[in-house]
């Protein structure tokens, strides 16, 4: 057996603990759990009509920290009533690149415009803007991507970043209807087919250029612009391409007050992929609707929120018809930012074509209650 002389026992011991000191980072993240139940009450027509609806809302696990001085890892895990995933996983490698390249890698919220990167319990109201359904994803603008950014020298103040991502593509994807002509490749490969090459990888991109310019002290305007394209049908190579251009100005009114301004203006163009029959081959037709969005959001006393929001944007349909909505809201923070009230009403203007009715406008109250345990708290946004 070897045998340790004392001192060099004590040594031992003090460099193991250590080690375990300096391992607790990577081994032991930082661990979060937001919760964010909900009340809501609507007149849109339907079984729930003009009554209240409790819902336990989304559960997030967010484990975060230093992997080593050069890189986090993040992951954040969505619990639901009926499922649970990973919403995020990804490492940022922060520095030691060169030419002060960043690196990001894995699966997370793209940085498509300024609401979509941010997860939903950091809006100051209840639910995303519907123009937003622009982006695919439905939810959010979510995929297995690598980003490559860098912050671009400029005069002054002024602070302008570039990023690139590489995205996996597959949530551009968009399942065609067979005609249910024989010589469609939907019919020809049957039901267990692969009749528009569905299943085959293809890459698509994002790119975004955004500049910072500083007003005062604290004060700050940020303007940016966004792009990404992606394949929606391999066969018939359509794709799906948007455009964006977004805003952010945050104005200290005094040392606890802030008025926030932002918004978005988007653009589409949707490759539709067909079946013509008749000559056996791939068709496409294109629709390039536009809309936006805009609120103002002033916080004050630290604690408290109120905002106001509008929105308009044309249905992707052929015949673009608008749908608009607006909306208040305000918001109440305890003590800390722990735990997080918001109260919201929205009301939603949905057109319809050319010569027939509008639908009636729904109206929806919610009021939403954000918890959270742990480092990652219910910030105001």
């Amino acid at each position: 057996m070897l045998r340790i002389a004392p001192p060099f026992g004590a040594a031992a011991a003090a460099m193991l603990m250590l080690a375990s000191v300096a391992g607790a980072g990577v081994t032991n993240p930082n661990i979060s759990v937001v919760g964010q139940p909900f009340m809501r009450w609507s007149d849109e027509a339907g079984e729930a009509r003009k009554r209240m609806i409790l819902d336990p809302g989304e559960t997030e696990f967010v484990y975060d920290d230093y992997l080593n001085p050069y890189a986090r890892g993040f992951f954040t895990i969505a619990l639901g009533e009926e499922r649970a995933e990973v919403e995020e996983g990804f490492f940022n490698l922060l520095r030691g690149l060169p030419a002060g390249l960043a690196l990001k890698g894995g699966k997370y919220r793209l940085g498509f415009g300024k609401l979509n990167p941010v997860h939903p319990h950091a809006y100051p109201f209840a639910e995303r803007f519907r123009v937003l359904q622009y982006l695919p994803g439905g939810e959010a603008f979510n995929e297995t991507a690598l980003q490559l950014s860098e912050r671009i020298p400029a005069p002054g103040d002024v602070a302008i970043t570039a990023s690139a991502d590489w995205l996996q593509g597959n949530t551009f994807r968009f399942a065609r209807e067979s005609t249910g002509d024989l010589t469609d490749p939907i019919e020809v490969a049957g039901p267990d087919g692969d009749g528009d090459r569905a299943g085959e990888p293809r890459p698509a991109g994002l790119g975004r250029l955004s500049a910072f310019v500083p007003i005062s002290d604290r004060s700050g305007l940020e303007l940016g612009f966004s792009g990404t394209s992606g394949t929606n049908n391999v066969a018939a190579r359509t794709r799906t391409t948007v455009l964006g251009g977004d805003l952010k100005l945050k104005l200290w009114t005094s040392a606890n007050a802030y008025l926030l301004v932002q918004g978005e203006a988007l653009r589409l163009n949707f490759e539709r992929a067909d079946w013509d029959p008749a000559n056996t081959v791939y068709t496409k037709s294109s629709l390039e609707p536009t809309g936006g969005y805009l609120y103002a959001d002033y916080n004050f006393k630290v604690r408290y929120n109120v905002g106001a929001s509008y929105e308009r944007y044309q249905q992707v349909t052929p015949d673009k018809t608008w749908d608009q909505a607006f909306g208040l809201y305000a918001g109440l923070a305890l003590l800390e930012e722990t735990t997080a009230f918001r109260l919201d009403w929205n009301r939603f203007m949905q057109g319809s074509p050319s010569g027939q009715p509008e639908p009636d406008a729904v109206n929806t109250v919610t009021l939403r209650v954000i918890y959270s345990m742990g480092p990652h708290k219910a910030h105001q946004f």
